[in-house]
């Protein structure tokens, strides 16, 4: 004869002491690794702080000597005779030349800094004054190279006037240097609120609002690859007799929106310009 089988008794229902024990052990493991997680993020946050006052302090230190050196330079240009030899020349030339890019590599550098160490406060921004303040800033510029400049309406935001202000210079500035060969440069703002699809890709709050903002160029554009390259500091996709500079322009652009808790990334083509996109959000609280 079967036995029967009371079906609404439930089987092995009881938690036995290793399953017990064996959850404490997870709780005290995870709660083991955060501690480590967070002890590792001090130590980055303070060897970061360290490097930029290092830079800070190094850069504003070459600062006097290297005045001293274009100063001297520039007065034993004015006392030498007109008709030095051409190598003299050359060489005397080549000297103020590179006074000048190493006044040029230190002031970035000291830019850099000030956006990495700046504790000015949040104010209501408005985006549209920021662009037009940047224009005659670069008006010289943007007048000897012909370029033209369109800008939709852009919001008003949470933010650091200043650095706003460098953010756009650089993006402008940026755009004139990489202009076509024998075409004029023509740089396109548009924008857009990010919709609420495009937060949780790009790691942002879904309780806040954000703005597309994008800088179009038509220049020389680069290969997508290097679109994550190109802003980090000392980068450069061109050597400094095509293009000059420091290579340190769009590093403070990123820093600036790391800054602002946003983000931004380039798309390009080479001979197609590129697509400078920022993503900042409309409040800080």
């Amino acid at each position: 004869m079967e036995k029967s089988v009371d079906n609404n008794i439930p089987q092995n229902t009881e938690r036995t002491e290793p399953d017990i024990y064996d959850y404490k052990q997870m709780v005290l493991e995870k709660e083991k690794f955060q501690k480590i997680l967070e002890n590792k993020v001090r130590e980055l946050d303070r060897s970061n702080k360290e490097l930029e006052e290092f830079a800070y302090i190094a850069s504003h230190d070459l600062q006097e000597p290297l005045r001293k050196i274009t100063s001297f330079s520039e007065r034993l240009k004015e006392k030498l005779p007109s008709n030095l030899e051409p190598d003299v020349q050359l060489y005397l030339n080549r000297m103020l030349a590179a006074t000048d890019n190493m006044r040029t590599l230190i002031d970035n550098l000291l830019e850099f800094s000030r956006t990495s160490r700046i504790s000015e406060p949040f104010v209501k921004t408005d985006l549209n004054n920021i662009i037009s303040e940047v224009k005659a800033d670069l008006e010289l510029k943007i007048e000897e190279t012909s370029t033209t400049i369109t800008s939709e309406t852009l919001p008003v935001i949470d933010a650091i006037p200043m650095q706003m202000r460098q953010l756009f210079t650089n993006l402008f500035t940026n755009a004139i240097k990489f202009k076509g060969e024998g075409s004029t440069p023509k740089i396109e703002i548009r924008c857009s609120e990010l919709p609420d699809e495009q937060k949780e890709p790009n790691h942002l709050r879904h309780n806040n609002k954000y703005y597309k903002i994008v800088v179009k160029d038509y220049g020389i554009g680069f290969d997508q690859e290097f679109s994550m390259k190109i802003f980090q500091i000392f980068q450069r996709l061109h050597g400094k007799a095509e293009y000059p500079g420091s290579g340190i322009g769009l590093a403070i652009c990123k820093k600036i929106v790391e800054n602002h808790s946003g983000r931004i990334f380039a798309e390009s083509e080479p001979g197609k310009g590129a697509e400078f996109i920022t993503i900042l959000p409309e409040s800080q609280s």
